[in-house]
């Protein structure tokens, strides 16, 4: 095995880890990034695409009543109160001189006639703060923080996938990483680590998250040791699922859609209570992608999911969002950012119906992080989608894209900080255990295909621990995992095409125990979290936080009151 060394490794490449590499490295430090794909191109930040992909930032600019203190009580609000409202505070306070980096750096966020940045309402804000370029926003942000890393010189390397942490004592040292294509392993020394791996999507059998998003950093962090927060909360919303991803929202709706079955049946109205409206759902639906019981929007997520598990899904396993009837000059014009990265695409929504589902768009949760970035594993730092306690039960659109330059920067300086006061000379048999792990899964001649297990769990994950979640389908998934987790350990077969799989499969088992057993601890329903056992809102109860951390290769529950500002 190779050994490579340097002051702070950053593991992951899309946004959070970027800008965690430019901090740090501005903090006169050695700097590596590994990223799992290829550099600039995957990962989430620039693959994800929806008609208005937002940064979330209080500038005043649309209407002067918006503040910062303002973005900080609408995330602590949405959320349901159940974060850390310090980490939500710096989130809002810290997110314009991250914005004014990112126009330094090129960005080229919309503006009005005038000249100032154009911002629009997006979910759960009280004023419009979201500022995009459109559709790729987040590939214009990623294009820009690479340039920076490349100006720096900040070594990358390149299609290597981080295996586990390297643990030396109690504190973290690195990780090992396997090159995807050679499967060559490296010990990657470093003073301190920052986990920027993001979601966790690909666990699920519908997401709109590009490849390789198998909840890595939080499994890789939850065995060795670090705790987990807020796993049951995530974004699920509409989606279109083929034949590309594409995030349902905004002006699609408020265009009145039809919703219609694989037996051609229009269904939305026998889901809602006496007395609402599909018009009404439909305009709450336009600013509130994402499913949540916070509103009546959720009526929506409930409607199309049910009409799939219950076998009246359309072609290819969605529902039908039909335009057909709406005329072609009123789409072209009001929904024209969406309707040409279609057209693009080869779907005319003028003439044929999108076919969507709802899909994993977001984790809300993640590696337990204070206001430095720091997880509870001295070494290891977090940011972006793979920390958590910044966000609650829903999360602010455009947050996800502030939240990772924010936290970003704040996790590069500190660890820089960190890296700076230490010599680092781990035990290389830390490291050796996990090249026997990997030696152990390739040499494993099972019964049971990695690709077999993997759409089981997908399948299972999506039917049981997504919109609709109740005691006895989580108990069941909860107790399904351990047993695909013990295949995992002795039953797979796995060849060396299948490695990488494997070790992802590996990932999505562990970090998939840790949100069903956040799911079943929760026994209430607060925004993304629906327990159709436990429909209300329990705040004498349920307004904690719940902790998930592995001793000994068994999970265990803490749950707190989160640090609090605001009240109810």
């Amino acid at each position: 095995m190779k050994v490579h060394r340097t002051d702070v490794l950053v593991i992951g490449g899309g946004g959070a880890g970027s800008r965690a590499a430019i901090e740090a490295h501005d903090s006169s430090v050695d700097v590596t990034i590994i990223c799992k794909g290829e550099y600039g191109l995957s990962g989430c930040t620039p693959n994800s695409a929806s008609e208005w992909m937002a940064y979330g930032v209080a500038l005043g600019i649309a209407d002067p009543r918006d503040t910062c203190e303002m973005h900080f009580r609408d995330i602590v609000s949405v959320g349901g109160y159940v974060c850390d409202h310090n980490l939500a505070r710096i989130i809002a306070y810290e997110s314009p001189d991250r914005f004014r980096e990112l126009v330094d750096w090129g960005v080229e966020f919309l503006r009005e006639p005038d000249g100032r940045f154009r911002q629009v309402m997006s979910d759960g804000a009280t004023y419009p703060r979201a500022c995009g370029t459109g559709a790729d926003t987040g590939r214009q942000i990623m294009d820009a923080l690479k340039r920076q890393v490349e100006e720096r010189g900040i070594t990358v390397f390149e299609n290597v996938m981080a295996v586990d942490l390297i643990v030396d004592g109690g504190v973290v040292a690195g990780a090992v990483g396997i090159d995807t294509e050679s499967l060559e392993l490296t010990a990657f020394i470093a003073g301190s680590t920052i986990m920027a791996t993001g979601g966790h999507g690909c666990m699920y059998k519908y997401t709109v998250f590009p490849e390789g998003m198998t909840a890595d950093g939080y499994a890789m962090a939850l065995r060795a040791g670090a705790k987990l927060v807020n796993m049951e909360f995530m974004q699920i919303g509409p989606c279109v699922i083929t034949p590309f991803k594409f995030d349902v929202g905004g002006i699609l709706w408020r265009l009145g859609p039809r919703l219609i079955n694989g037996l051609g049946e229009e269904f939305l109205e026998r889901y809602l209570p006496e007395g609402l409206t599909i018009k009404e759902v439909y305009d709450l639906k336009s600013v509130t992608f994402p499913f949540t019981m916070r509103n009546a929007s959720g009526y929506i997520d409930i409607a199309n999911f049910t009409e799939i598990i219950e076998g009246r899904a359309s072609e290819n396993g969605g529902v039908y969002f039909d335009l057909s009837h709406v005329p072609a000059s009123k789409i072209e014009s009001e929904a024209s950012i969406p309707f040409k990265y279609f057209l693009k695409r080869g779907v005319d929504i003028r003439r044929e119906p999108l076919e969507i589902a709802p899909s994993i768009q977001h984790m809300n949760g993640g590696i337990l992080i204070n206001e430095r970035g720091e997880t509870s594993l001295p070494g290891l730092y977090a940011a972006g989608e793979a920390a958590g306690g910044q966000h609650g039960a829903d999360r602010p659109g455009g947050n996800s894209l502030a939240d990772c330059q924010v936290f970003g920067a704040r996790a590069g300086r500190y660890a820089a900080e960190r890296a700076s006061k230490r010599i680092v000379k781990p035990d290389l048999r830390e490291a050796e255990k996990v090249e026997d792990e990997v030696r152990r899964l390739l040499e494993a001649d099972g019964s049971h295909s990695v690709s077999e297990v993997l759409k089981d769990v997908r399948e299972m994950m999506w039917r049981n621990v997504s919109v609709i979640r109740d005691e006895d389908s989580l108990s069941k998934t909860y107790n399904s995992l351990h047993r695909y987790r013990r295949i995992v350990q002795s039953e797979l077969s796995v060849d060396e095409d299948e490695l990488i799989s494997a070790l992802e499969l590996r990932n999505i088992i562990d970090a998939g125990l840790a949100i069903v057993l956040a799911a079943i601890t929760r026994r209430e329903t607060r925004g993304s979290h629906y327990r159709i056992d436990y429909p209300q809102r329990d705040d004498e109860n349920w307004l904690r936080l719940i902790e998930i951390q592995m001793a000994n290769g068994s999970l265990k529950v803490n749950v707190r009151r989160p640090v609090m500002i605001i009240n109810p």
